[in-house]
């Protein structure tokens, strides 16, 4: 063997190559800056100086020809974490993935540079890969090493719409850390889906008792904002909307009954956003109606025009009008035929309220919202938060039709409205 083309390695009693042992030295300056950057990110310490970082990647490639093929993984490994350190996910993503698919990296190696890898392939969406690295992950350890695992697996399946095992993938990575929040709202959605509401309700409790986001198993919208008061059911004399919506009622009425024929089917679409396509997955029997006001298509402009007083007292009141144009709530006339069954679900968040303005209103029907049943009056409005848990049963004989009504809750900071005077403390 030439000079200089090998090392004696006192630990291990081998020869290694000088490339070989390059890359160790190589390791070890990297490794530091890794543990350094990572207490930054922790708050525990200030941040490192990366300046040096890209001139020992470049040395790492120059190194790669010379190395056995054991060793070309791990330098993958290196590179791919060190461009991700340094924010260039770009380059960081292919040696990673080379790293991942090798077969001579020692394990910690392999499960670093997969739990690197893992969130660079959720962001592109690449989910049969982002399966396939926590596939590995579990096979090389024997067991879950790190919730974040199968937590990204858990998307992975969702995403694949394998809906089951994205359940028990994220469920696990929950036990695992209670308080990770982005896998709760990833298996909220995922359990009910699976229409399991007992199993959302139960796992909903260990995010509760954690004490990090909801404050009721019965209220898990995915977006939660800890200073809006969590009450399933408002006092509707307390809304200004309230009163104009029921001094107007006959006005209303009146203009419906010219909007017979533009009745259409919850799930078309039609009100410009995806909000109907999820609402039609809510009904598990008969069928669920509905003409849009407020919406952003232009069938929703042409109801407005056929219907000009009503749509006009509802773009009076700023809280309907702006969280309508924010696409997180409409205002639509609702009306379900006999036999429809909604099932359990929780809104999307609790910065809005929903306003129903009962118009038809035979026997048979009521709401169940926060675990308590209401049924709705001829002329008279509720008002709930339907980021709680609620569902609707109509058993009657004749459709049932509302003014639904979404706008901003009251205590939302949106400055475009004046405040309603809150309840005084019980």
């Amino acid at each position: 063997m030439p000079a200089g083309d090998a090392r004696f390695c006192e630990g291990c009693g081998l020869v290694r190559s000088d490339a070989g042992a390059r890359l160790d030295e190589i390791r070890a300056q990297l490794d530091a800056v890794a543990t350094e950057h990572c207490q930054a990110v922790m708050g525990g310490a200030p941040r490192p100086d990366l300046a040096g970082i890209p001139g020992l990647l470049a040395e790492v490639q120059r190194l790669l020809p010379d190395l056995p093929s054991s060793e070309r993984a791990k330098a993958d490994m290196m590179m791919g974490c060190g461009w991700h350190m340094l924010g260039e996910d770009e380059k960081a993503l292919e040696p990673l993935l080379r790293a991942v698919s090798s077969q001579g990296l020692a394990v910690s190696d392999h499960l670093s540079a997969i739990l690197v890898v893992m969130p660079l392939l959720r962001q592109r969406c690449r989910w049969s890969q982002l399966l396939q690295a926590g596939e590995k992950a579990y096979d090389l350890a024997g067991r879950w090493v790190d919730p974040v695992l199968p937590f990204m697996k858990g998307v992975a399946l969702s995403r694949l719409n394998c809906m089951e095992q994205a359940a028990d993938c994220l469920e696990e990575a929950i036990q695992m850390k209670p308080g990770l929040k982005q896998a709760h709202l990833e298996f909220q959605q995922a359990a009910a889906e699976l229409g399991d509401t007992q199993r959302c309700r139960r796992v909903a409790q260990l995010l509760v008792d954690h004490g990090g986001y909801w404050v009721s198993s019965l209220q898990r919208p995915l977006h939660f904002d800890p200073k809006v008061r969590s009450q399933p059911w408002h006092d509707p004399r307390r809304f200004k909307l309230v009163h104009a919506l029921e001094d107007n009622f006959g006005v209303i009425c009146a203009e419906l009954e010219a909007m017979e024929r533009r009745w259409g089917k919850v799930g078309s679409g039609h009100r410009g956003n995806e909000n109907s396509r999820h609402d039609a997955d809510l009904v598990t029997a008969g069928e669920w109606q509905e003409v849009v006001l407020l919406g952003d298509s232009q069938e929703c402009q042409d109801n407005c025009a056929s219907c000009p007083r009503t749509s006009e007292l509802l773009q009076s009141f700023p809280e309907v009008a702006s969280c309508a144009a924010a696409k997180l709530g409409e205002s639509l006339f609702s009306r379900l035929l006999p036999g429809t069954r909604l099932r359990a679900h929780c809104g999307p968040t609790n910065l809005r309220l929903t306003c129903h303005l009962g118009i038809c209103i035979p026997s048979g029907c009521e709401i169940i919202c926060g675990g308590e049943a209401r049924r709705w009056e001829t002329g008279r409005c509720l008002v709930f938060d339907d980021s709680f848990e609620h569902e609707v049963r109509h058993e009657g004989a004749e459709a049932r039709t509302v003014l639904l009504v979404n706008f901003w809750h009251p205590d939302a900071e949106m400055p475009e409205w004046p405040k309603e005077p809150k309840e005084p403390a019980a």
